[in-house]
């Protein structure tokens, strides 16, 4: 799978003082305590076991956002990929490129999109403000309770995914959030907001390239380290290439997100 279309990532001149501001928001771990300067946000949205079977293909949601259900999936609740595009990247198309795996694994997918060319976290840390000044989680918020209310969910597999920008905003608010993503998987990301703590049974799946010139390979292997030494349960799975979704990478980190589960085959 190859990147998104249009610019994936911060000016690199940003993208410096971005990162150094991740670094000086920091991690003091104390018993596996994060301590950050700013509190992320905490979604309100809960999946039920119970409810009604969404249709199968894709259903328009609130704020834009889209919703896919395999057509033979089976009923009930089922597994939830919850995917973050890149910088300028075009949701449906990220949505359409992932239907495949979610017609092979028996999941679904839902893709929010950020009101800006970037989900705003990345802007804030770009300009040195607070990361969380914005509504983009606010809207990923009311899109999971618009799906939620429509089709029941397995609370056990929520999972978020991004790429890029995407990545850096997902591993930000999913590890803030790990009673509602049981696994947060971040692809090629730039930055982040540490939580204040992290949740040792959440899993973190973080894929890099080791060539990728749009976002240091090096700021996210040091994100990893970081995580691990917090206590994380965390899997850093380098590549050889550069700034794309690699398809080996991805299979693992599904894979590694849902087992235990009943997977179609």
């Amino acid at each position: 799978m190859q990147p998104e279309a249009g610019h994936d990532g911060p000016d690199p001149v940003k993208l410096r003082l971005a990162i150094a501001g991740a670094i000086a928001l920091g991690l003091a771990t104390s018993g596996g305590a994060q301590l950050a300067n700013h509190l992320p946000p905490v979604l309100m949205a809960h999946p039920s076991v119970t409810g009604p079977m969404l249709p199968a293909g894709e259903t328009s949601l609130v704020n834009g956002a889209v919703a896919y259900r395999p057509p033979n999936a089976p009923a009930g609740p089922l597994p939830l990929l919850v995917l973050l595009h890149g910088a300028g990247g075009h949701p449906p198309g990220f949505l359409q490129k992932m239907e495949p795996v979610a017609d092979r694994l028996g999941i679904m997918l839902v893709a929010p999109h950020s009101v800006g060319q970037t989900w705003d976290l990345v802007e804030n840390m770009a300009a040195g403000d607070d990361p969380w000044k914005g509504i983009d989680a606010h809207r990923i918020d009311q899109v999971l309770a618009d799906l939620f209310k429509r089709s029941a969910v397995d609370p056990s597999r929520v999972v978020l995914l991004g790429f890029s920008d995407g990545a850096s905003y997902g591993l930000s608010l999913g590890v803030s959030n790990p009673k509602l993503f049981t696994t947060v998987i971040v692809l090629s990301p730039g930055m982040w907001a540490p939580p204040r703590r992290v949740d040792r049974n959440q899993r973190v799946f973080i894929a890099h390239g080791r060539q990728d010139r749009v976002l240091p390979f090096a700021t996210t292997s040091d994100i990893a380290d970081t995580l691990a030494h917090a206590g994380a349960k965390v899997r850093f799975r380098p590549f050889d290439g550069g700034h794309h979704i690699d398809p080996d990478a991805l299979t693992e980190a599904l894979q590694w997100a849902f087992q235990g589960g009943a997977l179609q085959q």
